[in-house]
This record gives C-alpha cells, sequence and structure tokens, in this order.
C-alpha cells in the first residue's frame, strides 16, 4: 500500500522549518570552522599491552585521540554540508508550495470563467 505522502508532508511545519533552517546552517558552519582550525597530530597505529610503559600508553592515547580528532573533522564537514543540502531543499520545496497555490488559484479563475461563459451561452441560447 502507498504511503500518504501528500498528508505526511501536509503534517511538517514548514514555516518552522524554514524559519531554522538558516540557523542550522550556520551552526554547522561554525562547527565546521571550529573543527577545522584545531591542529591535526599524524595518527599512529599503536597497540598497548598490559604490560606497556607509561610512555607508551601516553603515545597510544594520542594516536587515538588524534584518530578522533579526525574523525570528528570528517563528521562536522559532513554536517555542514547536510545542513547545506537541507536548507537548499526547504527553499525549493517553499517555493513548489507557493507555485502550487499560485497554480490552484489560476485554476479557480479558469474553473469560474468556464462556468461563466458557459451560464452565459445558455441564458442566451
Amino acid at each position: 500500500m502507498a504511503a500518504p505522502w501528500f498528508t505526511l508532508f501536509r503534517a511538517i511545519p514548514w514555516s518552522d522549518v524554514i524559519t531554522h533552517a538558516p540557523g542550522v546552517a550556520k551552526g554547522a558552519k561554525k562547527l565546521w570552522e571550529k573543527v577545522a582550525t584545531r591542529k591535526s597530530t599524524e595518527t599512529q597505529a599503536a597497540t598497548v599491552t598490559p604490560t606497556a610503559s607509561p610512555e607508551q600508553r601516553l603515545n597510544a592515547l594520542e594516536a587515538r585521540l588524534a584518530e578522533i580528532d579526525a574523525r570528528q573533522q570528517d563528521s562536522a564537514e559532513l554536517l555542514a554540508a547536510l545542513a547545506s543540502q537541507n536548507a537548499d531543499l526547504v527553499r525549493a520545496t517553499e517555493a513548489l508550495r507557493r507555485r502550487a497555490r499560485l497554480l490552484s488559484v489560476g485554476l479557480a479563475f479558469a474553473l469560474v470563467t468556464l462556468l461563466a461563459l458557459g451560464l452565459r451561452l445558455v441564458v442566451a441560447g
């Protein structure tokens, strides 16, 4: 059975989505800038054994922290791209909604005009 997409899309508070989209995009951009300014360190493949020295453990933790930093930077980049795409999608959806509303008003006007012309022909004929 097909999902009632029209009903689902009507339930979305588009005005709220549109209102918050620029804030989401700005927040993602700020997050990306904050993560991008961090100094990246080289990731080392380090395994720590239970008998490892404190220096070896520290090196392993630094390598792991560098890997986490790189992952966080990738995630922030992805988040910024998604926020930008979301803002574009919201703008396009709003434009389509306005266009559909304009077309429905035009169609209603055309139907009223046709009905008036039909009545005029019936009365005249």
